[in-house]
């Protein structure tokens, strides 16, 4: 894992020299994220906040670096996402929404009907979360409503990339094969991992995602959902079943920053987690749209398979599901029959939100 940071690392330094940045710009970047991700011993995040990083070695002998923030006085949550992150994911909510509505994806009626309501009344920045449990309360659920606790993974390091784009005003085509207009084309964004900040995004969820109690947790095969998972919900690692599944990933085609890696080698490094629902040991699913993105209206339609077919059938009612912006964000909008804003937003890097997830078939 050490060797794999250090080449996105060299792939973002790259990246800078490209867009002819100040050398100053560059060594304060990378040199953060370096000394970020080499420390294992404890470092001062902010005036309020310690990261403190231990090195655990797994069943399978590899090595697994896991980060806990200690916040000594209160300080804002919004410090752990920068103003273009957080712009960005204003402006995506409009544009993605614009683009659900063009397509007519918003006014797809299907044979289930799926309703979510919040079970937060205090919603607020990456914080929409079940307030308060009660006793025995998912057997107050009927048979055909479940809760569940969605989390986008922590900032990767194609985010970063993309992120620093935004911050030179350089814009992005996520349509285009060319590595100059697209960077998450490039060969070298092959699943790739979470950055120092993102593993600090996911370690300050942790005491969030012990409050709750989910009975199973799903997560995307994508790397930087599976590290996401094993540093938020930490603490469920060895209480519940962990399953992954292909229902649950990102966008597939073109964009390789969504590509997986083989199922032989992500179960090498997490052979705690169940991966037999995933049929191919090889990426097919992404291989099938080539140089073409998933549209919308195929994604929506795999999300609602995803829903009705696996989720529905578990017999667990309270869900964590571990996943992806875009993909949320059209299940949310696009699949879901949903009223609350601050349930449909683009998610932040990280972010939590809970609600109850009730299935109607339709007559």
């Amino acid at each position: 894992m050490r060797l794999l940071r250090g080449c996105y690392q060299c792939l973002v330094l790259h990246n800078i020299i490209m867009m002819k940045t100040s050398s100053a710009f560059a060594s304060k970047n990378i040199l953060q994220n370096s000394r970020a991700a080499a420390s294992t011993t404890t470092t001062t995040t902010s005036a309020a906040a310690k990261e403190i990083c231990e090195t655990q070695i797994t069943s399978t002998g590899t090595a697994e670096v896991l980060c806990t923030i200690s916040n000594e006085e209160d300080s804002p949550r919004s410090s752990l996402w920068s103003e273009v992150a957080i712009n960005a994911a204003k402006q995506f909510t409009i544009t993605q929404r614009k683009k659900l509505q063009e397509l007519g994806a918003l006014d797809v009626e299907r044979p289930v009907k799926i309703v979510g309501t919040s079970l937060s009344e205090n919603c607020g920045l990456g914080d929409c979360v079940l307030e308060e449990k009660k006793e025995d309360g998912s057997e107050e659920l009927d048979a055909n409503t479940k809760i569940i606790h969605f989390q986008r993974h922590g900032q990767g390091y194609h985010n970063l990339i993309c992120d620093m784009w935004r911050e030179l005003g350089k814009p992005i085509d996520f349509d285009s094969a060319d590595p100059n207009l697209n960077p998450v084309v490039r060969p070298e964004f092959l699943d790739p991992p979470l950055t120092a900040l993102g593993m600090q995004q996911c370690s300050s969820q942790r005491d969030l995602c012990n409050s709750l109690s989910p009975d199973l947790v799903i997560v995307s095969p994508m790397l930087r959902c599976i590290q996401t998972a094993k540093l938020s919900f930490r603490d469920h690692v060895s209480t519940v079943p962990w399953v992954s599944h292909e229902g649950c990933r990102e966008e597939l085609g073109l964009l390789v920053g969504n590509k997986r890696r083989s199922i032989t080698d992500i179960k090498a490094d997490y052979s705690e987690i169940n991966f037999d629902d995933i049929e191919h040991d090889e990426d097919v699913l992404w291989d099938e749209y080539g140089d073409r993105r998933e549209t919308l209206l195929e994604k929506s339609e795999r999300i609602y398979k995803f829903l009705t077919e696996y989720v529905r059938s578990r017999p667990e009612k309270e869900i964590a599901i571990v996943c992806h912006s875009a993909y949320l964000f059209t299940l949310l909008n696009a699949v879901m029959d949903i009223e609350e804003e601050e349930l449909r937003s683009w998610f932040l890097t990280s972010e939590v939100r809970s609600l109850q997830m009730t299935f109607v078939d339709r007559e």
